[in-house]
C-alpha cells in the first residue's frame, strides 16, 4: 500500500522568498535509503527536459520509482498531490508579498496553471552545484535531504546576491530541506563535500504551459 496519509511538511520563514522545510516521515533514514540504493538510476542528462548534463558521472536522477518500493512512491506521490501543491501556494502567497505581481496570478490561477513535482537525486562525492538561479519556468524549488545528519559538507547556501551576500546554511538532517520561490535574491549553491552518496529530492512548482492554439486565418 501506497500510504501517504501520515507525510507532512512544516514550513519555517527565513527571508523573503526562501525558507526551511522539513518533511515529516514514519519511516527511518535506513529504511529510506534502503530503497533508494535499489532504484535504477539515471544519468541527468537521459532525465533533464534539454538532455544536457553539466555533471557527468556526478548526478543522477529517478523521476519514478519502482512499484515495490512502497515508501518512496508514497513520497512520490505525495509531493506530487493537489493537496502539498495547495500548500506551497498558500505559503507563498501568505508569506511572500508580490507572489502575484511577480508572476502574473492570484493564488488560484497559480495553482491551476502549474504542477509539483519530485526527483528522487544522488549526487556523488565531490558533486558541486555551483552559483545560480533558476530558469524561468520554475516558479519555486525545493530540497528534501535523505541523509542522517547535519553537515555543511551535505548543504545548500542562499544569498541575496550573486556576490554571496548574507549567507544562509541549509541544514541536512534527515527530512530537512528547502523551499525557495524563484526571484534576483535567491542565489544558492550546493555541494556533495563527503566520501558518501548524498540522497535527496529536488521539488519543483512549474508553470504548466502547452502549444498555443493555431485559428484558420491566422497568421
Amino acid at each position: 500500500m501506497y500510504d501517504m496519509s501520515e507525510l507532512t511538511t512544516i514550513f519555517t520563514p527565513i527571508r523573503y522568498l526562501v525558507s526551511k522545510l522539513h518533511l515529516k516521515m514514519p519511516w527511518t533514514y535506513e529504511e529510506v535509503v534502503a530503497e533508494l540504493e535499489t532504484e535504477d538510476w539515471k544519468p541527468h542528462g537521459e532525465v533533464a527536459p534539454v538532455g544536457h548534463n553539466p555533471w557527468p558521472g556526478m548526478r543522477y536522477k529517478v523521476l519514478r520509482p519502482r512499484e515495490e518500493n512502497k515508501k518512496l512512491v508514497a513520497i512520490s506521490r505525495y509531493f506530487n498531490s493537489l493537496k502539498f501543491k495547495q500548500q506551497v501556494v498558500d505559503w507563498m502567497y501568505d508569506n511572500y508579498p508580490g507572489t502575484d505581481v511577480a508572476w502574473g496570478m492570484d493564488r488560484d490561477t497559480m495553482f491551476r496553471q502549474s504542477q509539483t513535482h519530485i526527483e528522487f537525486t544522488r549526487d556523488m562525492p565531490g558533486f558541486v552545484n555551483a552559483l545560480h538561479t533558476d530558469y524561468r519556468k520554475l516558479i519555486a524549488t525545493g530540497m528534501v535531504y535523505f541523509s542522517n545528519h547535519d553537515t555543511e559538507d551535505l548543504s545548500s547556501y542562499f544569498y541575496k546576491s550573486e556576490n554571496r551576500d548574507e549567507p544562509v546554511r541549509m541544514t541536512t538532517e534527515f527530512g530537512d530541506g528547502w523551499w525557495h520561490q524563484n526571484g534576483n535574491y535567491t542565489w544558492h549553491e550546493g555541494w556533495n563535500r563527503t566520501d558518501q552518496v548524498r540522497y535527496s529530492g529536488l521539488l519543483g512548482l512549474t508553470i504548466y504551459t502547452s502549444d498555443a492554439p493555431v485559428w484558420p486565418g491566422q497568421n
